[in-house]
């Protein structure tokens, strides 16, 4: 049998809500949630629901200024002539609950799903009628303030825009757009210019729209960092004098609480990969996945002093991995990451991440039958570089063991010394050293091969690539 819940206890949770539960709601028949879709404790939860033998989407508000925000806005979508999922009812409760219900439309999927797994070519229709639909928003003055794929769903071959709760009066327009075009990594970013036609005849001023697409994409990293680094939808942060944790909500078991709170007791039981000096790392088996843990050693009272004001190595990692992630460029994923502390100052670090099985770069390519780099190879490096040049970001150690190959994917590991850079001075001079760093790992036709590549980079760095294995 569901738990039966009251308002007044969905209200008070915080940890992650176990379907299927059935709602208390006083005067009205009992809702059944069957799946949870968000949940901000003490503010709202999205489920679907069993409401009087149908199939509903439920929104469940424990603010009475949250619902009015969202019923407006869902008016404004749809007197903007936006298609939108059919209200089926409302309900202000005694209790200090706020309902909305809305047709559930079946077999559903958000055009962020969508974009995980449709071809380029399979997307780009779904992303006209997105961009259409951004335009009649616009026109009538209203947009989506935080505008990214979840806010449209795909049913039976027709988009709808969702979320009210978002809609806001128009400020800036092309910011609005390209906003919406920066959810995706720039490899999405050759196809804007051909989609933002489907704006409409209102289409604004789009100048060197390319690099303000880059402008947004930046501030949505920044603030997903900013999440990371606190307890919200996608991770949950503890924090005391002792440690700070921070750790991805979807990878969260009992295995992994054991392991980011007693992390040397799990430690010493692994697989060791690596005994360094600044470093630690092992492999930890597990169900789902492999694990691999880092730890940063600390070497020494010196080491301890220069380390302990600064954010740690874990954490330059963890954040770095997001990024990475989110610009399109392999690494593995980030699962937890744990600072030890003494009031503000910090100690050990640990990060948790998935385990790639494979070789590094310069093993791989031995390994080969032939003298002769693969061309997918030649490719991934070129769109790692170029991504990495367009996102202002530099490596800072670009050793061939910092590259794993497996099936065919080129990961990029060994974030701790990741950087963004604000000025083109700063970015220049740290890529400059990528790039010649990169190329100290090979030598013969392997180095003619990776030069031909890169030499596009060199040239706008005004650098000569030289040989020094010759």
């Amino acid at each position: 049998m569901p738990e039966l819940l009251s308002l007044h206890q969905l209200k008070a949770m915080e940890d992650p809500l176990k379907t299927p539960f059935e709602l208390d709601v006083p005067g009205r028949e009992r809702l059944i949630c069957e799946e949870v879709f968000r949940h901000l404790p003490g503010k709202r939860i999205a489920f679907r629901s069993i409401w009087g033998g149908a199939e509903v989407l439920v929104k469940l508000f424990f603010r009475k200024k949250d619902l009015e925000i969202e019923q407006a806005g869902l008016d404004a979508i749809h007197d903007s002539g936006v298609p939108c999922p059919k209200k089926i009812w409302g309900l202000i409760d005694k209790e200090g609950g706020y309902f909305i219900a809305s047709e559930f439309l079946q077999d559903a999927q958000t055009l962020s799903s969508c974009y995980q797994k449709f071809t380029k070519k399979k997307l780009t229709p779904l992303l006209h009628d997105a961009v259409k639909f951004i335009g009649f928003l616009h026109v009538n003055g209203w947009m989506q303030k935080d505008i990214h794929l979840d806010n449209f769903i795909l049913s039976q071959d027709k988009i709808y825009m969702i979320d009210g709760g978002g809609i806001r009066n128009l400020k800036n327009p092309v910011e609005n757009l390209a906003l919406f075009f920066a959810q995706m990594i720039p490899d999405y970013d050759s196809i804007a210019p051909s989609i933002v036609p489907s704006y409409g005849e209102n289409l604004p001023s789009i100048d060197d729209f390319s690099n303000t697409i880059r402008i947004m994409r930046e501030l949505r990293i920044k603030r997903f960092l900013s999440k990371s680094m606190r307890s919200c939808t996608r991770f949950q942060v503890l924090k005391t004098k002792d440690f700070f944790i921070a750790i991805t909500r979807k990878f969260l078991t009992k295995k992994l609480s054991q392991l980011i709170n007693e992390p040397e007791a799990i430690i010493g039981q692994a697989k060791f990969l690596k005994r360094g000096n600044s470093a630690t790392v092992v492999k930890v088996n597990n169900k789902d996945s492999d694990w691999a843990i880092k730890r940063y050693n600390i070497k020494d009272f010196r080491h301890r002093f220069s380390r302990c004001w600064r954010p740690s190595r874990a954490c330059v990692s963890w954040q770095g991995a997001h990024r990475l992630a989110l610009l399109g460029i392999a690494t593995p994923q980030p699962i937890a990451m744990r600072e030890n502390r003494n009031g503000r100052f910090r100690k050990e670090a640990y990060l948790v991440t998935e385990f790639i099985e494979g070789k590094n770069l310069q093993s791989w390519l031995l390994s080969l039958s032939k003298d002769q780099v693969p061309a997918w190879l030649g490719k991934e490096v070129l769109r790692l570089f170029d991504t990495l040049w367009h996102g202002k970001v530099s490596h800072g150690d670009m050793k061939a063991s910092n590259f794993i190959v497996s099936e065919k994917i080129l990961y990029l590991i060994d974030l701790d010394t990741l950087q963004w850079h604000s000025s083109k001075e700063s970015m220049n001079q740290a890529f400059t050293r990528d790039i010649e760093r990169f190329m100290e790992n090979w030598q013969g036709n392997t180095w003619i091969y990776f030069k031909d590549i890169l030499s596009p980079f060199a040239e706008q760095l005004n650098i000569t690539l030289k040989n020094k294995k010759v």
